[in-house]
């Protein structure tokens, strides 16, 4: 419940010079910590509200957040890059990060997410969202196999696909919490 109440999912792609990986990604909001805290209160009084406001405020993070690098533009930044890894000296282990990622946190906290939805139920009407959470984080899992299966592969892999499915899951994301907005 913590996770959704501190409108913790996000979306952060990292990029440095060294050590390797030089690139990763995270789905946790830096703020979720300090959000939760202020949320918990307000939770304890009026649950129905705090939800809402939850809800709509992750909504509102990663929809329009403008910064190159985190939420949807993130994911679009991610996306036009990978599919030139392949030039990067560590882009094996990139890529390994990145789906050890995907994998360790649960479709970087959307399935988490999804709890929360399931849990919030009773407050506000989540079932569509939650369909539709529950389909982007099978497309996560499916990315991460990719990023494995790329990572993996003897000869430069084609990178496009992975690409294209990251794109995809923008998309994806984009229309998921415009309609959390909704709720």
């Amino acid at each position: 419940m913590g996770l959704g109440l501190g409108a913790g999912v996000y979306f952060e792609y990292y990029r440095r010079p060294t050590p390797a990986p030089t690139r990763f990604i995270t789905g946790l909001n830096r703020v979720v910590q300090a959000t939760l805290a202020q949320r918990a209160p307000q939770y304890a009084a009026t649950p129905k509200d705090a939800v809402r406001a939850a809800l709509h405020e992750n909504a509102l993070w990663f929809n329009l957040d403008r910064q190159p690098t985190t939420a949807l533009l993130g994911m679009e930044l991610w996306a036009e890059e990978l599919a030139y890894y392949d030039a990067l000296p560590d882009w094996r282990v990139s890529l390994q990060a990145m789906a050890r990622t995907i994998l360790d946190s649960g479709a970087l906290y959307r399935r988490s997410y999804l709890e929360f939805l399931q849990t919030s139920a009773p407050l506000v009407p989540t079932r569509a969202a939650q369909q539709e959470l529950s389909e982007i984080v099978n497309e996560w899992m499916q990315l991460a196999i990719c990023l494995q299966d790329c990572a993996a592969s003897a000869a430069a892999p084609a990178l496009e696909t992975p690409s294209r499915l990251v794109r995809r899951l923008a998309f994806r994301e984009e229309h998921f919490w415009g309609k959390v907005l909704e709720l």
